[in-house]
């Protein structure tokens, strides 16, 4: 492999979704290529800080930088908002995790806040945050569009950890349990769409898939997730699922369990 598969492949390297041979390869190229060492020890680093708010106390030489940072940090966030996170070329990931990298920047800088009382600081700060957090959306967005599956999965866990996702994060789940072309991935976007069944577009989105779904795994996830948000509104379609000559038995079955608990 050269250095463009090798990197493709970085993801799935530390998810361990390569097969042996495929993993040795790559453990041997990354002894002898530092590019590549140095991209997964990036891509390491980015998803740690991802998923990490740091809280130890700042030392003095960076305090007395920080109003700096800050200042070039705000540019790098404008900067980063104009680039395309739809691009499809092989490199795509690269795009996000150099957006990543500003996010993780922001939040190793983010505790200094924790400690000034300034109502200015605290406000600002509140901007950075709000940036910060929309750009997490963003980069996630991004990797849901990648062509490789299980970093999709990936992509619909990361979603799935936002409190209140933007409706561009929820379109792009709905997107994916309509029409992504692996069921691990559908099966997973309706999975984390169900936890903001509080959003009327969510709700609607689980009722239309129940009308035009096709596959008995994913009529059956469609089903609970339909009784556990109790949407009453799933009635007519369950019912047509118990009328349908082609609905398996199994699906009626469950149809037949949960449809007493909405009606």
């Amino acid at each position: 492999m050269n250095c463009k598969q090798i990197e493709e492949k970085l993801i799935d390297y530390l998810d361990n979704n390569l097969d042996q041979r495929e993993h040795e390869t790559i453990t041997v190229h990354l002894k002898n290529c530092d590019s590549c060492k140095e991209s997964i020890q990036e891509l390491k680093n980015i998803f740690d800080g991802i998923d990490s708010d740091y809280e130890e106390l700042p030392s003095t030489s960076l305090k007395k930088g920080f109003e700096e940072m800050l200042k070039q940090e705000k540019e790098l966030l404008q900067e980063s908002k104009v680039v395309s996170l739809h691009n499809s070329s092989k490199n795509h990931w690269k795009t996000a995790l150099q957006i990543a990298a500003t996010i993780v920047l922001i939040v190793s800088s983010y505790f200094y806040g924790k400690q000034q009382n300034n109502a200015s600081f605290s406000k600002e700060m509140a901007v950075l945050e709000k940036e910060k957090v929309q750009l997490k959306q963003e980069v996630t967005i991004s990797l849901i569009e990648n062509e490789s599956a299980s970093k999709r999965l990936q992509a619909v866990n990361y979603a799935e950890e936002f409190e209140k996702p933007g409706n561009e994060i929820l379109k792009a789940l709905i997107n994916k349990m309509f029409y992504d072309d692996h069921i691990n991935v559908r099966l997973a976007a309706a999975e984390a769409l169900a936890k903001f069944s509080d959003s009327e577009m969510v709700r609607k989105s689980f009722i239309n898939a129940l009308e035009t779904e096709k596959d008995p795994g994913m009529q059956i996830e469609l089903i609970q997730i339909l009784v556990s948000i109790q949407e009453k509104r799933a009635v007519p379609s369950m019912e047509k699922l118990l009328q349908n000559e082609e609905t398996p038995n199994y699906v009626k079955d469950q149809v037949a369990i949960g449809l007493p608990n909405l009606i």
